[in-house]
């Protein structure tokens, strides 16, 4: 069986932890079925140290990201850098003709997005949003007793996201507005992504949010209610100053649906019926965030479109991507959330 060779761009901790989750893909014969080929950082000193502790062979250390362009044995590429970064790595690779997965948010901005999306357009090139919540069998679950009627018509969304920080060391990342910090772009993804599960992926038609920012003008707490048609509903919450439950529900007609916490992440699913679990591989690491090793699911969905000649997928498509980012740019608007890139 041939092995799914990666191009890994980024050193951190979410690129720690796909590498960890891929490598957990074997054949029952306990063959590697995916594998890193290559590794590409701010520099070589660090891409090398990356390798040594993914055990992954350090002569596949790159000099630089934009080596990455030119490396001829990756049959795709995963961009784990920090969002503002994502638009400039993802276009190195789709104008090399290499398929790419890139964390999400994919882009900071819809202009950016769609700038991504026209160039693997432009390149006839696979783009997927790493969307990897969508890919969890525990995901796959929710989707099949909505579409089986198990809950009736879904009728109302309601989830919390958030977490505090410590006073004195707080994440600079997600107070920085030059690194496109904050609650919306870090946690906002997640629950909407929830109502887009629940609803099919509709368009809201009214968006109401409100929130507070930091003394940096990026946002640390909001609270949103999306209407859409049909007397539907969604509210969440998001923080990154306040812990809250980090729970989900769907409720129907004739049911519900519980994604427990970590509900982005989450191995359980309960119903009016009951509960189910959805246990994950074991791994050789210690992953750096909550249930990671559910990241290998959107390699194998990137894996099965690239070898189907695919350029996106339909689970999580480019309309899906659009229509996240859109509602997230209309919060940050109505929050007075502003970034540079939103005037370029």
């Amino acid at each position: 069986m041939a092995t799914f060779r990666w191009g890994i761009v980024g050193a951190g901790k979410i690129s720690q932890d796909f590498v960890t989750a891929i490598q957990t893909i074997k054949s029952d014969g306990g063959q590697a079925l995916h594998e890193v080929a290559a590794v590409a950082s701010s520099s070589k000193q660090k891409s090398e140290e990356f390798c040594r502790k993914h055990n992954i062979p350090v002569e596949n250390a790159l000099e630089s990201y934009s080596d990455i362009a030119a490396c001829d044995r990756i049959q795709a590429v995963y961009i784990g850098t920090i969002h503002p970064l994502h638009l400039e790595h993802a276009k190195l690779a789709l104008n090399a003709g290499k398929p790419v997965l890139c964390e999400k948010p994919v882009t900071v901005n819809s202009r950016e997005l769609n700038e991504m999306i026209d160039c693997a357009r432009k390149n006839n090139t696979f783009l997927m949003e790493a969307m990897w919540s969508r890919f969890n069998p525990s995901y796959c679950h929710v989707r099949d007793v909505i579409k089986s009627g198990g809950i009736g018509a879904p009728q109302s969304v309601m989830a919390t996201f958030g977490f505090s920080q410590p006073e004195d060391a707080p994440i600079e990342r997600l107070m920085r507005k030059d690194l496109a910090g904050g609650a919306i772009l870090d946690l906002g993804i997640y629950v909407l992504n929830i109502a887009m599960t629940a609803f099919d992926n509709a368009k809201p038609e009214k968006i109401s949010a409100a929130g507070h920012l930091y003394d940096t003008g990026v946002d640390h707490t909001i609270g949103m209610t999306l209407t859409f048609s049909e007397q539907r509903t969604a509210t969440f919450l998001i923080s990154v100053r306040t812990p809250l439950p980090c729970e989900a529900f769907i409720h129907g007609s004739k049911g519900f649906i519980k994604l427990p916490y970590p509900f982005w992440s989450t191995t359980v699913i309960e119903d009016q019926n009951g509960s189910k679990t959805f246990p994950l591989p074991e791994a050789d690491r210690k992953f750096n965030f909550l249930n990671s090793c559910a990241m290998r699911y959107e390699a194998l969905e990137v894996q099965r479109c690239v070898e189907a000649g695919l350029k996106e997928s339909d689970i999580h498509s480019h309309e899906h991507s659009q229509l996240f980012m859109g509602i997230i740019d209309e919060i940050r608007r109505q929050v007075g959330y502003t970034l540079p890139q939103d005037s370029e």
